[in-house]
């Protein structure tokens, strides 16, 4: 009940310094590299990309050794041969990198459609940051054929009607940390910063998206980029659920989902989250149950349609409030759902786990899907936010839940809307660190 409406900035995000080197502004994680190759860099030497799966000591070793390189020998930077999924990851990564149009870049991905499976790319700096991109060699391979295993992750739909993304993530208990950070998703620096902050790495970057706000696939390839699934809560304002139900905003969500596909990495997206309470339009007391499963169906759906099956639907109720009613009455059906997310927050003195959630984690324990705690933090107004975040991650971890989302905001109007920030706070952030060492690296 405490996300604000989302920005309505778009576009890639810009970059963000994680080291202390002169000049580099983004570090890109990742373990899409050649064999023997540690790290490259871009050739203003802005943007290095690091082999995700090394270790602290080893990852600076790697950026020291490509930023003499690159010092050395200013005018180039080569990428090696790499495969085409790969090199569409690395085209993206670099056309972000140099903050350009990067015109070359669009009409190669253009050009090359789905016949690359190698080539040797070389970028160079032109006028500060135009970029001139150089294919070396490229080795054609048949265009897939509606049936046979083409489109992003593989396969296309019954029929072929559309190429199919296929991807999820693993249900493992206590494996998620999550994050959202005021900024998000214009820019995903505040997710970095909170790395840094509090010397913990999230897996999940949550975001909030308006009706008719596109999926921000800059944002979706940065967050894989740094080994993080981006998380989506899309909040129809301004629109009609029975409108939704009745296909009237499918070209909105057939673009939507279109852009998801494409993406062809995991996405937990939720819809219209917190029905069960009053606080939003779309939810109790404004939309009976009925309508608003046959608006969650439909989306579904909708993206089902479009091929774009690399999403985790997250349904998402609210644990607290006099003013909620009983979450499964707003339950969609197992086979529209993938995870159970419930939303609450340590807003007073003698807040504990079980006071906050215990009542709503017993209605939908039962329904069979496992269950993240998509929105929550510890405000000051508790009186003891360290003894509460003690108390939230150990409930976490006796209840076998998936894993929590921080909602790092300062909000200073109420209640329910505290500065719930870690940042900022020693003993806070000491005993977050310490709490959520039962997440899986």
């Amino acid at each position: 009940m405490t996300s604000p409406p989302p920005p309505v900035s778009r576009g890639r995000p810009g970059g963000h310094a994680r080291t202390s080197s002169a000049g580099v502004t983004r570090i890109v994680q990742t373990d899409d590299l050649p064999p023997g190759v540690d790290a490259l860099a871009s050739a203003d030497g802005k943007t290095i990309i690091v082999r995700a799966s090394l270790d602290q000591v080893s990852r600076r070793r790697a950026m020291r050794e490509v930023l003499t390189s690159i010092r050395r020998f200013p005018r180039l930077a080569l990428y090696p041969a790499l495969s085409a999924e790969a090199i569409r990851h690395l085209l993206r990564r670099v056309e972000g990198a140099v903050n350009s149009a990067s015109q070359a870049i669009q009409q190669l991905l253009a050009a090359a459609g789905d016949h690359l499976s190698g080539l040797t790319v070389a970028v160079t700096a032109a006028a500060g940051t135009a970029a001139v991109v150089t294919v070396v060699a490229v080795t054609a391979t048949p265009s897939p054929r509606a049936g046979s295993g083409g489109g992003p992750q593989g396969g296309t739909v019954p029929g072929g009607a559309h190429p199919v993304a296929t991807a999820t993530l693993p249900a493992v208990p206590l494996s998620y940390l999550g994050v959202y950070e005021d900024g998000v998703p214009a820019s995903f620096g505040g997710i970095l910063q909170f790395e840094t902050s509090v010397g913990v790495q999230p897996n999940i970057a949550l975001y909030y998206s308006s009706w008719n706000e596109q999926f921000n696939a800059g944002f979706a390839w940065q967050a894989y980029d740094n080994r993080v699934t981006p998380a989506v809560q899309i909040e129809p304002f301004g629109v009609s659920m029975a409108g939704i139900a009745a296909g009237s905003y499918d070209q909105y969500l057939e673009s939507y989902a279109t852009a998801v596909r494409d993406f062809g990495h995991a996405v937990i997206i939720g819809f219209a989250h917190e029905p069960n309470g009053p606080w939003y339009p779309w939810g109790a007391g404004s939309v009976s149950p009925a309508t608003w499963i046959a608006a969650w169906r439909h989306v579904v759906d909708v993206f089902n349609a479009d091929g774009a099956r690399n999403v985790i639907w997250l349904w998402t109720v609210n644990a607290q409030g006099a003013e909620s009613t009983m979450a499964d009455a707003w339950w969609p059906g197992s086979s529209y759902v993938g995870w159970i997310g419930i939303d609450g927050y340590y807003t007073s003195p003698g807040d504990t786990f079980g006071r906050v959630f215990g009542a709503v984690l017993s209605e939908v324990q039962g329904l069979g899907k496992p269950i993240i705690i998509s929105e929550t933090a510890v405000g000051p107004r508790t009186g003891n936010q360290v003894a509460g975040v003690d108390n939230l991650f150990a409930g976490l971890r006796s209840s076998r839940l998936l894993g929590l989302i921080w909602f790092d905001k300062a909000q200073d109007n109420g209640q329910y809307k505290q500065d719930w920030r870690l940042e900022g706070n020693p003993a806070l952030v000491t005993a977050f660190r310490a709490a959520s060492g039962y997440i899986s690296s």
